[in-house]
């Protein structure tokens, strides 16, 4: 069970609770920092509201026991990246994001120049590289984002 978290906490439990908010759309991807500031808190105080829960901003047991159950942040993928998450990527930037070259797990040139395209398009830094924001990034209809797209949520 993660620790019990409230306002000016820091660290990873509160990243993880920032990732379920970020998921449903209740805070942006950008706000996925670690840091328990206000926006943080109005999140869990509504979440709080809505689950008939003591509204306190206070993250504890019982609050956490309602939270739906949560996953790291999907992987970091960029240049030399190898393996079924990086396939899973390239199947759905071909459908529809630009993406000609192979679906095959390499995450080569190709592969970085479409995420580069797709960060930009989303007003996010083009790197190239595949972090947290570039995954939670809006990609479609119905909040789509190419984390949920690749199958990489719960």
């Amino acid at each position: 069970m993660p620790t019990t978290i409230k306002l000016g906490d820091t660290g990873d439990d509160v990243k993880r609770l920032q990732r379920v908010f970020a998921r449903t759309k209740v805070l942006g991807a950008d706000k996925v920092d670690g840091v328990f500031g206000p926006e943080t808190e109005a999140a869990v105080k509504d979440f709080q509201q809505s689950n008939g829960l003591v509204v306190d901003g206070i993250v504890g047991p019982i609050t956490w026991s309602h939270v739906h159950p949560y996953r790291e942040s999907s992987p970091t993928l960029q240049a030399g990246s190898l393996g079924p998450v990086v396939a899973m990527l390239q199947g759905v930037l071909k459908t529809g994001f630009g993406y000609a070259g192979a679906i095959d797990g390499v995450y080569g040139p190709a592969t970085g120049a479409v995420v580069r395209q797709y960060q930009t398009n989303s007003g996010l830094p083009a790197t190239g590289v595949m972090d947290e924001r570039t995954w939670m990034a809006p990609a479609g209809a119905a909040g789509a984002t190419l984390e949920s797209l690749s199958g990489l949520t719960l």
